[in-house]
């Protein structure tokens, strides 16, 4: 039996931000600064709340009350069944209070609202088997430069090889988005996964405007790692992992979908 533990906290929204430096010596990209994007405006016209989710806008109790409950919704979730829905089993769970300005405008909340955000270790035994691309065919839909073309992101769940040795994931259940990322390399790395929302049209996957990071962590041989958070409006996004390297970041792969 794997050992599980639940554990609350609370955290700063800019998890990652203060180790994202500028002029990484030994990174080929050092990860942009959460709220960054070329994207950003296309994802940002796009957004609608889904139903459920107070209008942009609403009063701040209004608010409050939302995330409140969203915060409950979370502490009574059954993780473990969460995790074997999707296909692994779960070692532990951290449920983490932050203040996240750019998910709070990214729907129009009041920029210190306190929500909360997921993060699972977990056993992955199959993660992305049945769709995952190779991490050249992931390099060459990014890069608009060599050529590839695509008619917008593709739809519903996705995976993505890594060029760091490892599979990326993107999904949305029980609404929620979850980005995992699985080390399928020996000893250990550290870093973070980070969640974009870009424009469904988008060719190959761009970064865009932040709207989750993980923190900062450490996969050993075989771990994954997911971050969670509430699905607030349908649209596209991109999942990353950014490897942590001697000064900042490198990116290591990614995924995107409409979801």
């Amino acid at each position: 039996m794997s050992r599980r533990r639940t554990t609350t906290r609370a955290v700063a929204a800019c998890l990652g931000t203060a180790a994202l430096a500028v002029g990484a010596a030994l990174a080929t990209t050092v990860a942009p600064a959460a709220g960054s994007a070329a994207g950003s405006t296309a994802a940002a016209s796009e957004a609608q709340n889904l139903p459920g989710v107070p209008e942009p806008g609403a009063s701040a109790s209004t608010w409050e009350e939302w995330a409140a409950q969203e915060q409950a919704d979370a502490k009574a979730t059954d993780w473990a069944a969460d995790a074997a829905a999707r296909g692994c089993e779960l070692e532990d769970v951290t449920i983490s209070m932050e203040v996240d300005r750019e998910y709070n405008l990214a729907m129009g909340a009041p920029a210190d609202l306190r929500t909360h955000r997921v993060e699972l270790l977990e056993d992955c035994a199959d993660l992305g088997a049945s769709t995952s691309g190779s991490a050249a065919e992931g390099t060459a839909s990014r890069v608009g430069t060599l050529g590839a073309s695509t008619a917008g992101l593709p739809s519903g769940n996705q995976c993505d090889s890594t060029s760091g040795p490892g599979t990326i994931c993107l999904s949305k259940s029980s609404g929620r988005i979850y980005a995992s990322w699985k080390y399928r390399g020996s000893g250990s790395v550290s870093g973070f996964l980070r969640v974009y929302r870009v424009s469904t049209g988008s060719d190959g996957c761009p970064t865009g405007s932040t709207w989750l990071t993980g923190p900062d962590s450490t996969w050993g041989s075989g771990d994954t790692r997911t971050v969670s958070k509430t699905r607030t409006s349908a649209g596209g996004y991109s999942a990353y992992i950014w490897k942590k390297v001697l000064v900042g970041h490198t990116d290591w792969g990614a995924t995107c979908a409409s979801l």
